[in-house]
C-alpha cells in the first residue's frame, strides 16, 4: 500500500512539474516574440461589389490603425479605426441645374469613417477575424446626405452599423523580423435593414511588436 502511494505521489509530482514547466516555457516564448499590447496601421483598397453602389462608384483608397492585445497564441482582441475615400465611376458625373440633391451626391465622392472592436484568431503565420461597430458617412456633396443617395435608405443617412469579415496572413522581413499582414476584407455599411457591401485588401505594418 505505501509503496502503491509512494508511486502515485511521485507520478503526480512529474506530472504537475511537467504542467507547470510546459506553461512557464510558453509564456516564456509569448513574452520573447510576442508583446501583449501592440499596434499596426496600413492603407485599404477596395471595390464596392452591391450593383447599386457599383453602378456610381468604384475604387476606394484609405487608411487604417488596429490595436490589439495578445490574448494566446491563437485569439487576440481589438480595435480597428478605418477611413475610407471612394470615387464615383469615371465620366459620370452629368448633371443638370434641376437635379436633386439626391442625384448629385450619387455622382460624388464620399468618405466613410468607421470603428469597430475585433476578434482575431491565429494559426501559425495565418489569421482571420470578424469585426463589428459604427460608420459615418460624408459625401462632398453635402455632408449631411451621407450615404442618403442609396435609394433603400430613401433618406439622410450619414450614421450606420459598419461590419467586416477579414482573412490574412502574416509575413516576416528582414533581420529586425518586421511583421507586414497583407488581408481580404468583405466589409459593409448597414443601415435600414439595407447593406452596402465592398470587397479589398488591406496592407499594414505592425508596430510595437
Amino acid at each position: 500500500m505505501k509503496k502503491i502511494l509512494v508511486l502515485l505521489t511521485t507520478v503526480l509530482l512529474l506530472v504537475g512539474q511537467f504542467i507547470y514547466a510546459q506553461n512557464k516555457t510558453e509564456n516564456a516564448i509569448l513574452s520573447m516574440d510576442k508583446k501583449p499590447f501592440y499596434l499596426e496601421s496600413g492603407l485599404n483598397l477596395s471595390l464596392p461589389v452591391h450593383i447599386e453602389m457599383y453602378r456610381s462608384h468604384r475604387l476606394a483608397v484609405g487608411v487604417n490603425v488596429r490595436a490589439g492585445k495578445i490574448i494566446s497564441r491563437k485569439l487576440e482582441l481589438g480595435i480597428r479605426f478605418d477611413y475610407d475615400y471612394r470615387f464615383i465611376k469615371k465620366n459620370s458625373r452629368i448633371l443638370t441645374p434641376e437635379s436633386t440633391l439626391e442625384e448629385r451626391a450619387l455622382h460624388s465622392n464620399f468618405s466613410l469613417f468607421s470603428i469597430k472592436p475585433n476578434v482575431q484568431f491565429n494559426l501559425n503565420n495565418w489569421y482571420w477575424g470578424v469585426e463589428t461597430g459604427v460608420g459615418y458617412a460624408l459625401s462632398d456633396e453635402d455632408g449631411k446626405i451621407g450615404l442618403g443617395f442609396v435609394s433603400e435608405y430613401a433618406r439622410d443617412q450619414q450614421f450606420g452599423l459598419c461590419s467586416g469579415l477579414y482573412f490574412g496572413k502574416s509575413f516576416i522581413i528582414g533581420a529586425k523580423k518586421t511583421k507586414v499582414n497583407l488581408s481580404m476584407d468583405l466589409t459593409q455599411f448597414l443601415a435600414h435593414g439595407h447593406a452596402e457591401n465592398s470587397l479589398g485588401l488591406r496592407i499594414n505594418y505592425r508596430f510595437l511588436n
